[in-house]
């Protein structure tokens, strides 16, 4: 080939390269064309909202449902036989302590205590006169000691014979209201049988059980919340907690004392318990806000003052139909809580305020 020919090839082919590239150059608005940047644009930090959050203080408590108890209850059963004379108080009626409930037939009772006065009367002659004599020598001291004994044997029955007289009266071993009258005028009654019922309704108990985590967090003379199922309230404080826990359930039982002066708060009513154990600062929030880091840790993403994203983990103390409250955080924070997945710790981002849409006290 003719070396005019190969020149002739080389520059055509420099001409067509030439034409092309002109084909594709970038071209502006104008369709000029258009210079090609030297090196990429640096990308905008990415937009977050992020909320103003302040702690609040949160009252952690022991929530137990429970029922009322009276204070007291008791049977009261005769402690004589013989058959009911009276009836002195009739159910539903307030008694006062020692106050008469019931009165059997006193039978013979009157003629056995006179006959036992009579044999006392002569057995302390028969000791004074026994004891004379052995001051004078007349009679030995084993004699006057057999006397004495008489005596005193005479003294017992008579004493045996007034209580039981007294206890042909049947009384209220304390205040209180007469829940059942189990006797009727004209029954006979037998030593224990139940003759009537008494309920102390000043102070009313509210007993509950709670578990074994919750026992450890329990003393006596802690305040307590009481919401009774019609709707009141009511407060008291902790009487007594179990020791020991009952075998089928594992619960501990804990007792409420709670004024009822007026006696309204009847026996069996369901009610709520709430004990305060403890008071700190925590913030409320929306499950959505919460996130994971690498390792599995839960907690949440914030903005710092230089609009750098860090990973704070929390503590869920307690959740609310409305959120959640965490624990462990900073008094205040500017907390992400929309895009809070899609930046990772120490990026920078714009943050955008936003609302938290919670209605907890940690919104602001």
């Amino acid at each position: 080939m003719k070396k005019s020919v190969i020149t002739a090839l080389i520059l055509a082919a420099i001409a067509g390269a030439w034409i092309v590239s002109g084909q594709f150059a970038p071209k502006d608005a104008n369709g000029n064309d258009k210079p090609t940047a030297s090196a990429p644009a640096a990308s905008a930090p990415m937009q977050v909202r992020v909320a103003e959050l302040k702690a609040a203080p949160r009252t952690e408590t022991v929530d137990v449902t429970g029922r009322t108890e009276a204070a007291r209850k008791v049977a009261i059963r005769a402690e004589t036989r013989g058959q009911v004379a009276e009836i002195l108080a009739m159910r539903g009626d307030t008694v006062a302590a020692g106050a008469p409930i019931a009165r059997l037939r006193p039978d013979d009772r009157p003629a056995k205590l006179a006959e036992a006065k009579a044999m006392l009367r002569q057995r302390s002659i028969e000791h004074e006169a026994a004891s004379q004599l052995q001051q004078k020598g007349f009679r030995s001291q084993t004699e006057e000691a057999a006397a004495r004994a008489r005596l005193d044997a005479a003294r017992a029955v008579v004493e045996q014979i007034e209580i039981d007289i007294a206890h042909t009266t049947i009384r209220a071993p304390f205040s209180g209201m007469l829940d059942a009258g189990h006797v009727e005028l004209g029954d006979y009654v037998q030593v224990g049988d139940i003759a009537a019922t008494v309920v102390d309704l000043e102070p009313i108990l509210v007993v509950g059980n709670v578990t074994e985590r919750q026992v450890g967090h329990i003393e006596e003379g802690m305040p307590a919340m009481v919401r009774l199922i019609d709707g009141g309230e009511r407060t008291g404080i902790v009487r007594f907690v179990s020791p020991v826990a009952e075998p089928s359930t594992r619960t501990y039982r804990v007792e409420i004392e709670v004024p009822n002066p007026d006696r309204t708060v009847r026996d069996g009513i369901t009610a709520q318990i709430e004990i305060p154990i403890s008071e700190a600062r925590a913030h409320f929030v929306t499950p959505s806000t919460l996130t994971l880091n690498d390792d599995g840790a839960v907690g949440v993403k914030v903005v710092d003052d230089t609009d750098t994203v860090h990973f704070l983990p929390v503590e869920i103390i307690a959740d609310e139909p409305g959120g959640v409250w965490l624990g462990g955080l900073p008094e205040t924070v500017r907390l992400i809580i929309v895009g809070q997945e899609f930046v990772v710790e120490g990026e920078s981002v714009k943050p955008v305020t936003g609302t938290a849409r919670i209605s907890g006290a940690g919104e602001t």
